[in-house]
């Protein structure tokens, strides 16, 4: 376990591999450990990076301000500490609007970004936060909970990293994913994407996803002004570098060396993967 202290806060990170700097930015809930297979792959490449943001997984949970600035701050400063000039991006749900607004604030310190099941305007979870929504989606109950449901159908080959998502989950305070989703309620990312528009964006959606749809993001990425990239994986729900690993991860390799070329989904290994998940 690898920590520091920011603001005279802990924060809680891993880091694999040498290389330029892949930053992993987890969701609304859940913590740094579901990167663990992406960044085991991309550490023989790039030096990978997760954190916890705070309220979530090992880092500070008392007293912390748990909103999309205060995170984007956080991971400032915890570049800064940590020695990393520039960095690339990769951001799973609230983590890729942490992406999408630090890039857009410094571009400068960015080179890549790659977001994941992001909504793009926050009122999309809108449903998930109205009153009683929130309880049915974190209940400990796991014949009502949703997001226990959801995360226990993943197929993660690493049963360590599977017991240790789940007990993540399990352990997350309400009021912590309550104040996070108030504040993800407010962001809109327009005007942050047009600012981008010079910036390599690859957004990454599961075509089976309930929470955060590909149609949502697809009428912000398909605007004429922006040439960001969206791919969807076909049998992906909402966590696509769980659930279509081999898939996800070519992509970000391929998106990691591309120059303005657009990634593709190869015919060759979509049918390569389309077989594992069958059999």
């Amino acid at each position: 376990m690898s920590a520091i202290h920011l603001d005279n806060r802990l924060v809680h990170y891993e880091v694999f591999g040498r290389g330029q700097p892949i930053i992993f930015l987890h969701s609304w809930l859940g913590s740094w450990r579901y990167w663990v297979p992406t960044m085991d792959l991309v550490s023989d490449r790039y030096r990978a990076y997760a954190l916890d943001f705070w309220g979530f997984g090992e880092s500070e949970r008392k007293d912390v301000s748990c909103t999309i600035p205060g995170y984007v701050d956080m991971l400032y400063h915890f570049m800064d500490c940590m020695g990393i000039q520039r960095a690339n991006l990769v951001g799973h749900g609230m983590g890729g609007m942490v992406a999408i607004r630090a890039a857009k604030e410094h571009p400068e310190r960015f080179l890549r970004l790659m977001v994941v099941s992001t909504p793009m305007e926050g009122m999309i979870l809108h449903e998930w936060i109205k009153p009683g929504a929130l309880s049915r989606l974190m209940g400990r109950n796991n014949a009502t909970n949703i997001w226990a449901r959801l995360v226990r159908n993943i197929p993660i080959d690493d049963p360590e990293v599977q017991q240790e998502l789940f007990e993540d989950t399990d352990n997350l305070n309400e009021q912590v994913v309550q104040n996070v989703h108030q504040s993800i309620l407010t962001m809109d990312l327009r005007t942050d994407l047009d600012e981008l528009e010079n910036k390599p964006l690859l957004a990454v959606y599961g075509k089976k996803d309930t929470i955060v749809p590909a149609e949502h993001a697809s009428s912000f990425l398909h605007h004429e002004d922006r040439p960001h990239q969206l791919i969807e994986l076909p049998q992906a729900n909402h966590f696509p570098f769980l659930e279509q690993t081999s898939s996800f991860n070519r992509l970000l390799l391929d998106f990691m060396v591309s120059k303005g070329t657009p990634v593709e989904i190869k015919e060759e290994w979509r049918r390569r993967v389309t077989q594992r998940e069958y059999l």
